[in-house]
Order: C-alpha cells, then structure tokens, then sequence
C-alpha cells in the first residue's frame, strides 16, 4: 500500500485549515497575544500553500509546486518567528524572507529534476524547524509545551531527512523507484502530522502563558501596579513557614496615607488616585529587591520585610515617612501628603501571622495616628529618635 501525493497535498490543506481555525479563535479571544496571530498566518499559509499543489495532482505542475511550496516555506517560517514573538524577541521576518526566496530560486533552477525539487522542499522546511527546535531546546527546555513542541519538530526533522536521502539514494541509482515512492509518502506523512503535535506544543504554552497572566492579575492592584491583598495573605503565610523554619525574624509595616479620606471628599477620586499612585512608586524605589510593597485596600499599604528586626524596619520606616513628607508634591503635577506607618516583628508566639502579625501592624498604626499622624510607631517597643530627623513624630508604646 502506498499513499499518492496528491492525496498528501489534501492532507496537507485540510490539516492546516483545521490548526488555522483553532488559532484563528485564540487570537480573536486574546487579541493581544501577537504569538496567535503569527501562528495563525502560518497555519493560513500553509493551507493556501496545500490548496495550490493540489491544483497540481501527482504529475508536479510548474507554476502550482512553485507557487505552495513558497506558501508552505514561508509559512513554515512563520512558526519560528512566531516561536520568538512568544518569548518577547524581535525579528524574524528578513530572515524568513530570505529562506523562503533562496528556496524559490533553488526550485526554479531545479525544477527540470524531481528529486532536486524534492531537496529544496525539504531543505525549505526545515530549515526554520531546525530554528525554532533548536530555540525551543537550548532556553526553554522547562517548558512542557516547547518540549511537546520541539520534539514533535525534530520529527518532521527526521521526516525531510529521510525523503531527502531517499531522493540523493534514486539520483545515484541506490534506490529503487517503488521503494522510494512508498517510503517517501509516509515520511512526508509523518511532517503533515508532526505540524499537529508542534501546533498542540505551542497551545499548551499559550495555555501556561495566559494562566501565568491571569494569576498575575488575580494577584496585582490594577491602580498601582503592586501586589494586591490576596498576594500579601499568600507571601505572609510563606514568610511565616520559612522564619518558623530558619528562626530568623522578619518584620512587616503597614501604611495609611493621612486624610485620605478628605482627600477625595475635597479633590474627587481622581487626585486621591494620583496620591495612591505615587506613593506606591516612592515605596517600590525605596524598599529593597528582598521587600515587598503591597496595597491591602483604600489608601492601606504594606510593606513586608525579610528577616528584618523591628528596630531596623525602623529605620526604613523612618525614611520613607521623610521621604513622602518631603518628596511628595515637588512637581506641578503631584500632590503633597504624609503618611502614617505601624511596625511589627514576628516572635514565635506569633500564632496566625494574618491575624496577630497585622493586629500588632495596625495596633502601632493606630498609635502612630492618635499621636498626631505623619510618624510612624513600633508594637511594643519605643521609637529611637534619629539622628538629624528631630522633625518626625516618636510614639511610645
């Protein structure tokens, strides 16, 4: 039993037409996920490419075999391309022009012998393949769906390979012409079906990539770019685990801005946002790469510091108090304001760190206010004046 290539050739339409209707729907869901777009418009290539060489039956009509491989080279192409538009890298396209030209030529030039041709198509094709494997190989090999995608590539690999030793093995008389036909349906076959796998490859990434962005959503505040509450509750509870198990102390700072509440009765919500906004962005250049700025709610901040005693949260709540007192509203288009900040560090009577962690935060907090607000104050200890900083506000427990 053999396979006739014109049946291949309507395997090959039909096959890209059904990939390109399951990107073509990822990209109208996800309209900016710019990854479906480009795979789509390869799926779409090669499935104009397929309907062009069966316009050519099994005899190889010249201007259809030039015109679909140069839609199912290109299109080939655009897998890779799309490969490096998924991880955020640019270019592609010049290159894939130049392979799908460079292929065209070769065919032209060898159109007078089969086996030439059958080079070329399959040079065409994998070369791209053998960019994105490789690609997909050498950074993401972590990744299950670039592995799924990878492996199935390498198959096609090995598909083109075989086809193209076949067709060396007939031009020097090695191969016989029966054996050949035969074998090289079913390892072009077996490139047709490897472009489904590789096509489930980069769903299942797709699928990672938008779960990945949904949790990050899940988890950011949309106004100011921070964690949101659910986040701190999640980082908190693995901070607590990690310090039961190490010993080693952290501390945590929770935040209002002063009058907020008037702020927005006054101004509109509007200029309450810009407040919020901004002192978000002074916490984030503050803090250290180990803290974490998170907005609990409202204008309630907090900031979680590893392995940090309460004495040293001090300090940097000492200068974040300055720091927004005094850097808030230097340009025409910021706001002036202060803030109040409550400190806590965790001990081991520590029972639930949500609940008695952030009662003792919000107990200081709540002193830091009654003293006057613009100040800061520290659960169960007393303030240390700073040096130089005989401006900010001492709240004794």
């Amino acid at each position: 039993m053999k396979l006739d290539f014109l049946t291949l050739y309507i395997v090959i339409l039909l096959n890209s037409l059904t990939v390109a209707v399951i990107w073509g729907a990822i990209a109208y869901r996800y309209r900016n996920f710019a990854a479906a777009r480009v795979w789509l418009a390869g799926c779409v290539l090669s499935t104009i490419g397929g309907c062009v060489l069966a316009l050519q039956g099994n005899e190889g009509s010249y201007v259809p075999a030039v015109i679909g491989n140069g839609f199912v080279i290109f299109g080939f192409c655009m897998f890779w391309v799309g490969v490096r538009v998924f991880y955020g890298q640019s270019g592609g396209l010049k290159a894939s022009a130049t392979i799908t030209a460079g292929s065209l030529v070769l065919l032209l030039l060898l159109f007078g012998s089969l086996q030439g041709r059958n080079l070329v198509y399959a040079a065409g094709q994998s070369v791209p393949l053998v960019l994105a494997a490789w690609y997909l190989l050498r950074w993401h090999r972590k990744d299950l769906g670039a592995m799924i995608a990878a492996t199935a590539m390498i198959v096609g690999i090995l598909g083109h390979l075989i086809e193209s030793v076949l067709n060396v093995g007939l031009m020097l008389g090695r191969v016989d012409q029966e054996f050949y036909t035969a074998v090289e349906s079913y390892a072009l076959l077996c490139v047709i079906f490897s472009g489904v796998v590789w096509n489930f490859g980069f769903t299942v990434m797709s699928i990672g990539r938008l779960r990945e962005e949904l949790a990050e959503l899940a988890q950011t505040d949309d106004l100011t770019g921070v964690p949101n509450r659910r986040h701190f509750l999640a980082v908190l509870e693995a901070e607590d685990k990690r310090t039961r198990r190490t010993g080693r102390h952290f501390s945590l700072m929770l935040i209002d801005i002063d009058h907020f509440k008037s702020f927005n009765d006054t101004h509109g919500h509007a200029f309450g946002d810009r407040i919020l906004r901004q002192f978000a962005e002074i916490a984030k250049a503050m803090v250290r790469g180990s803290d974490t700025v998170f907005r609990l709610g409202g204008d309630e901040f907090a900031i979680l510091l590893p392995e940090t005693t309460a004495r040293q949260a001090e300090k940097v709540a000492s200068v974040l108090v300055a720091t927004v007192r005094e850097g808030s509203g230097k340009a025409e288009d910021e706001d002036r304001f202060t803030i109040s900040v409550g400190i806590a560090e965790w001990t081991p009577d520590i029972y639930v760190a949500a609940v008695d962690l952030t009662a003792r935060a919000d107990e200081a907090l709540y002193r830091a206010k009654e003293a006057g607000r613009n100040g800061y104050a520290i659960s169960g200890m007393k303030n240390r004046r700073p040096a130089g900083q005989s401006h900010l506000k001492l709240v004794v427990s």
